[in-house]
């Protein structure tokens, strides 16, 4: 639990009827429910939730990142896969892993939901505590959104912005020749848990709890993020869309090309295990697996090792990394 806007988020709320749908509470009184959870804001915002549009102060020397993301029932979720606010961190964790792989420093965050009329509001309510959580851990003030009807399942839209200092941002664009290529953490245990929860094998497979959580939980890689851009990162992205995918981006973008050695890539016991037991191409889940919101950084060569101790020392994190 933590505290958030003066409201404690401890899950149900008291004196709320827990059958009531969407539908029958109206806009204005879901909006009214909403804005409790997110009243809170930091100094830099100067007009939050209430008004047209949010009004927020841009410090001098710094620069405004933003990023956004749609989570769509049936396509990137399924209800009965996660808890709803299992599902609202990670709509806000998503966002707030692209603005750490440029090396900003979240600190807003607009959320949008588009729901049934048969919705139970208790889902909505849980989606914002877990919201809410991950934005008060990281700093994050929710500074608006809206809410709409929807006659095909859920629908949620979030965007995060974040700031960085000027002309420091790291982006795709910067790889040279000769440089090292890492990742942080573990690859494919996202998309191995994924695969579990679409064989609707969790409730067997309690061993590989890790790659189900690497997929219903990511955590933001925000403290790695800083490190690496301190150390002189030449390009950094997180990997949502798989590393072969996003290598090749961050390639198209820098003008350059990359060779990779598989078997230098880290790997996870539970990964290991699962990709054994039901005969995946462990290779295939590595490289081509998404979901991931680890960072894949370019960087030069004689920096590669030294950066492996620092992020494992700032983040708590695996020592990283696989070739140059």
């Amino acid at each position: 639990m933590c505290e958030y806007a003066g409201v404690r988020l401890s899950g149900r709320q008291g004196g709320r009827d827990p059958g009531l749908l969407v539908g029958g509470l109206g806009e204005e009184a879901l909006l009214r429910e909403l804005r409790g959870l997110f009243a809170a804001t930091g100094p830099d915002v100067a007009t939050g939730i209430g008004d047209d549009a949010a009004v927020i102060e841009i410090p001098s020397g710094m620069q405004s990142v933003w990023s956004t993301d749609m989570l769509l029932e049936g396509v990137h979720f399924e209800q009965s896969w996660q808890t709803p606010w299992q599902l609202g961190r990670k709509c806000l964790a998503v966002n707030l892993s692209d603005i750490a792989s440029m090396a900003a420093i979240p600190r807003y965050a607009l959320l949008s939901l588009a729901c049934p009329a048969d919705t139970p509001l208790e889902f909505i309510i849980e989606f914002c505590h877990g919201f809410a959580s991950l934005a008060a851990e990281c700093g994050v003030s929710v500074i608006g959104g809206d809410t709409t009807g929807s006659v095909g399942g859920i629908i949620v839209s979030a965007s995060a912005g974040g700031l960085v200092v000027k002309d420091k941002a790291i982006l795709r664009s910067g790889a040279e020749v000769g440089d090292a290529i890492m990742v942080t953490g573990h690859l494919g245990d996202a998309a191995a848990g994924l695969r579990l929860l679409q064989m609707q094998k969790v409730g067997s497979y309690a061993e590989y709890s890790q790659l189900i959580n690497a997929f219903l939980e990511p955590l933001p890689r925000m403290v790695a993020a800083r490190a690496i851009g301190e150390a002189g990162a030449t390009a950094m992205t997180d990997i949502s869309d798989g590393l072969a995918s996003d290598l090749r981006h961050i390639c198209e973008e820098s003008g350059t090309g990359a060779m990779l050695e598989p078997r230098s890539l880290p790997v996870s016991s539970q990964l290991q295990a699962a990709t054994s037991r039901f005969d995946w191409n462990q290779e295939e889940v590595r490289l081509a697996g998404g979901e991931e919101y680890e960072l894949l950084v370019t960087l030069p060569g004689v920096s590669a090792r030294p950066l492996k101790d620092v992020i494992s020392r700032a983040a708590g994190l695996p020592r990283a990394g696989f070739g140059e």
